[in-house]
């Protein structure tokens, strides 16, 4: 899993690189917490893990940005003083915190959960875009038998055999030939 640490501190990292070895995670990029924002968008990063505060900024703001403009899964670190008030502002967001005293156990845990959620995640993403496909597929075949309803007056039944049959004859989908179909008598 292509994953990101955004930390400050050169201790705080090698515990947390501890953590995603622990995990079974071996891709790991890392990030000085100067511009995460920047170095981060566009990477194609699964797993986010931040350790606030950042550089200049607590970060909060960043993780939400991450959370709005990105799929990564996120796993936030966060000092165990200003732990409540980070899960208050953070609330509802697609985020784990742990405060950073946490049992290396347990954020291994947290971390491979992470990892799961967001493999089920990608997943049911697919899932629904395959169905998108095929509702756009669908409305498609619907709009050109209607077409073929008013402009050749057949039936539905019929005018669903002719697709089918054009479409195996021409070793097409049934869509690309009802896309055919519309152009022709779309006015």
């Amino acid at each position: 899993m292509k994953t990101v640490v955004i930390c400050t501190s050169s201790d705080a990292l090698a515990g947390v690189e501890r953590m995603l070895e622990a995990a079974g995670i071996t891709d790991v990029t890392r990030c000085d917490g100067t511009d995460p924002r920047s170095f981060c968008m566009d990477k194609g990063y699964e797993l986010i893990v931040s350790v606030l505060p950042f550089a200049g900024e607590l970060g909060l703001n960043t993780i939400a940005y991450f959370c709005a403009n990105t799929s990564a899964e996120q796993v936030a670190f966060v000092p165990s003083k200003i732990y409540d008030e980070v899960s208050s502002k953070l609330n509802g967001l697609n985020v784990s915190l742990l405060p950073k005293n946490v049992p290396m156990s347990i954020a291994v845990n947290v971390i491979r959960k992470a990892v799961s959620v967001k493999q089920s995640m990608d997943m049911i993403r697919g899932e629904n875009d395959g169905l998108r496909r095929r509702a756009e597929a669908d409305r498609l075949i619907y709009r050109a038998k209607c077409m073929l309803i008013e402009y050749l007056n057949m039936t539905e039944e019929e005018a669903h055999r002719y697709l089918q049959k054009r479409a195996m004859d021409r070793h097409s989908p049934m869509e690309e030939q009802a896309l055919e179909i519309l152009k022709t008598y779309q006015r």
